[in-house]
């Protein structure tokens, strides 16, 4: 799975997705407190979002993970 940051964008196959990076940017070695982004790989389990600002959200991700 590739995965490119551009700016403040997440491109993933012909997906272009609005994402937020730490301040001081990525890291593999992540700290509390050290305004960054941790690397790695990590499973989707939920999804947030705010119902007055996506009126409509489709996933391919089940309700129950649990």
């Amino acid at each position: 799975m590739n995965i490119k940051l551009k700016g403040k964008y997440l491109y993933y196959l012909n997906y272009k997705i609005k994402c937020a990076i730490g301040k001081n940017g990525i890291t593999k070695n992540k700290q509390e407190g050290d305004l960054k982004t941790p690397s790695g790989i990590f499973k989707l389990k939920k999804i947030f979002y705010r119902k007055d600002r996506i009126k409509f959200f489709k996933s391919v991700l089940k309700k129950n993970l649990y």
